[in-house]
């Protein structure tokens, strides 16, 4: 990230991110300030602060205000009818000018030195076209990087841009632009991804730039969501072997042994030693997932599913992953479930979760399980806990139920029983 300049120093958390942020996007020469201290005869562009600079959300390009409309209607995709309801009358407000009447404001005065002085000089460039930003503040978390929402001046949606900052964020968005191209390639019927409209780089940074994607908010079936989970995991092909034969089994144990070394890594690969006869008779389908499938990843409309966010795709994984996750992810960010419950609750319906997706019950459990250790592996590998993600303890909550469902496995018989 960018040295912290002034304004940033009297921030802290999540608005000290956004000052980095901004002075990542607009480097010196160019100037990030607060109103009446930019200086005079360079082009400025004034960004309202959504909902105040110490808890940054979003902000709003001031002018054109169709700009700052749309980035109100459009900022949560995924969002409930009456977050939508919201969105909209913030939206009118911002289309008749009230939204000037908001405190908190970020100038930003360009460095004018051609395409690539700062992003959106070299948006404009790559894509053609005139356009105005508007920039999502994430919360903290280890894959968290700067999101912006593409406007024409008179408010039409143009894209979304991701900016990897970061060597696994860089790592991230060269996998989504990957990602978009082996689905942009297939036949999908009951799901829709986003199109790629640019993947390069600016400065030391990976960007890319996908295509909207509009959704009509309605509530979606389950059957509509598996139908798309099976599409995912039928992209690239399905086959069925042996946990223990299959790449995945060998590589998640790889990953594990090269994450940081800890107590919690070390029980995991406990864990999996401990579950190695059941990965030895347990047969499974691999194929594809989206890897971080949830509530607020998609959107229904038109009897089709629309997700985004694919930077996590990848081939070769045990049939059910998304399911689990959407369903473990749902529990505890949209229902409130304690994040253990949600993932011994994940184990115990696994039969009911997975079996519309063809997977059979005594497999269920199993995949289950082999998901719960990919995600804390996933979490470890990136030290999600260290840059203050809410998941990233894994020791906390998914080392104790995987330890438990472990030594079950490995757990003899009792006396005079025979196990099945």
């Amino acid at each position: 990230m960018a040295a912290l300049t002034e304004p940033a120093r009297s921030v802290t958390g999540r608005g000290a991110y956004m000052w980095e942020t901004m002075n990542m996007l607009w480097p010196a020469p160019a100037r990030v300030e607060r109103p009446g201290r930019a200086g005079q005869g360079r082009e400025k562009t004034e960004y309202l602060v959504l909902p105040s600079e110490a808890r940054p959300v979003l902000l709003l390009p001031r002018r054109p205000r169709r700009a700052a409309a749309a980035a109100l209607r459009h900022y949560k995709a995924s969002a409930s009818g009456s977050q939508r309801y919201l969105l909209r009358s913030l939206a009118l407000a911002a289309r008749v000018g009230l939204a000037d009447a908001l405190p908190h404001r970020i100038i930003v005065e360009s460095a004018g030195n051609g395409p690539d002085a700062d992003v959106v000089s070299y948006l404009r460039k790559v894509l053609d076209c005139d356009l105005v930003v508007s920039l999502r503040i994430g919360p903290p978390r280890a894959n968290r990087k700067p999101v912006l929402e593409l406007f024409s001046p008179r408010g039409e949606v143009l894209g979304f841009a991701k900016v990897g900052v970061t060597g696994l964020t860089r790592e991230l968005v060269r996998a989504e632009a990957a990602a978009l191209d082996v689905l942009g390639a297939a036949t999908l019927g009951r799901l829709e991804v986003p199109r790629l409209l640019h993947h390069g780089q600016w400065r030391d940074h990976e960007v890319l730039v996908q295509a909207p994607l509009s959704g009509s908010g309605r509530p979606g079936s389950r059957a509509e969501l598996t139908a798309a989970m099976a599409e995912v995991a039928a992209v690239q092909g399905v086959v069925t072997s042996p946990v223990s034969r299959s790449d995945y089994w060998r590589g998640l144990r790889s990953r594990l042994e090269a994450c940081p070394p800890s107590e919690t890594a070390g029980a995991l690969l406990r864990v999996m030693h401990d579950l190695e006869a059941m990965a030895t008779t347990t047969r499974v389908a691999f194929g594809s997932w989206h890897g971080d499938w949830t509530p607020w990843n998609m959107a229904f409309s038109g009897g089709r599913v629309l997700v985004w966010d694919w930077e996590r795709f990848e081939d070769g994984v045990p049939v059910g992953f998304d399911a689990v996750h959407y369903q473990v992810q749902r529990a505890v960010t949209r229902n409130g479930t304690e994040a253990q419950a949600a993932a011994e609750m994940a184990l115990f319906t696994a039969p009911m979760t997975l079996g519309p997706l063809g997977v059979r019950p005594g497999v269920a459990v199993f995949v289950a399980a082999l998901y719960l250790i990919e995600i804390a592996t996933r979490y470890l590998h990136d030290e999600a806990a260290e840059a203050g993600a809410a998941l990233g303890d894994v020791g906390n909550w998914l080392l104790p139920t995987l330890s438990r469902f472990a030594g079950r496995q490995a757990a003899p018989p009792p006396p005079g029983r025979v196990q099945p």
